[in-house]
């Protein structure tokens, strides 16, 4: 149980999510690929930005997401 509770945490793939990446204030675009980006919302114990890349951003969700812009301060 614990396992599934962790998998949820990282981004994965859910066909017609009403959650997706492409929404979400963590994930950054890439600029020659609107399908793709990279995720931030997950740190590392010391705090650093552990970034997961992201292949298809509008099927794929987790449970950090949250909608919205992402402030500086976020990222301090």
């Amino acid at each position: 149980m614990e396992t599934a509770k962790n998998l949820q945490n990282q981004p994965h793939t859910e066909a017609g999510t009403a959650k997706p990446c492409r929404i979400c204030k963590w994930q950054t675009p890439d600029p020659t690929d609107p399908q793709r980006g990279q995720c931030t919302a997950n740190r590392h114990a010391m705090g650093g930005v552990w970034k997961r890349w992201l292949r298809d951003v509008v099927n794929t969700t987790c449970s950090r997401h949250e909608e919205g812009k992402l402030s500086f301060r976020d990222h301090v």
